[in-house]
């Protein structure tokens, strides 16, 4: 009877504890998902206004920016270890073969997500914008295209 009692306490605890990590891996997989939504919503509208489909706002154009530098700078959190490239989710298991390269890109995309928003903060206009969040696009597409499936 001990034994039995000893015994449902360990599988109890080893299925607690799996559950809790299984919790933390889906977290981190909606919580990048979430940032890059949310980077979307703030992009997206900014190569609208750098290619003419809207009117330039600058004043929009750079809280957009400032958002988009938050979150490029919080979203690599979101990728805390292997296990989270399963489920509902487009990440490669090359991120974590190739981690420093990821990493790399990261960095990248988040500088260029600065410098847009230092320009955006300075009063620079469409012309000056164009090329800096074609640059952030690019260091987004390398990313995609190297680490996304």
């Amino acid at each position: 009877m001990k034994a039995n009692v000893i015994l449902s306490a360990v599988l109890l605890s080893l299925s607690a504890s799996m559950v809790q990590a299984e919790s933390a891996t889906d977290k981190a997989i909606e919580y990048r998902q979430g940032v890059y939504r949310a980077m979307d919503w703030n992009l997206s509208p900014l190569a609208a206004m750098v290619q003419g489909r809207v009117d330039f706002d600058g004043e929009v154009f750079a809280q957009r920016a400032e958002r988009i530098a938050l979150l490029g700078s919080i979203v690599a959190e979101g990728f805390a270890d292997a296990e989270s490239v399963r489920g509902d989710t487009r990440a490669s298991y090359r991120i974590w073969e190739g981690r420093e390269r990821f990493d790399e890109l990261m960095a990248q995309m988040q500088q260029r997500s600065r410098a847009l928003q230092q320009a955006a903060a300075a009063g620079q206009g469409r012309d000056e914008l164009r090329p800096l969040l074609g640059q952030l696009g690019q260091s987004c597409k390398a990313c995609h295209d190297r680490f996304r499936d």
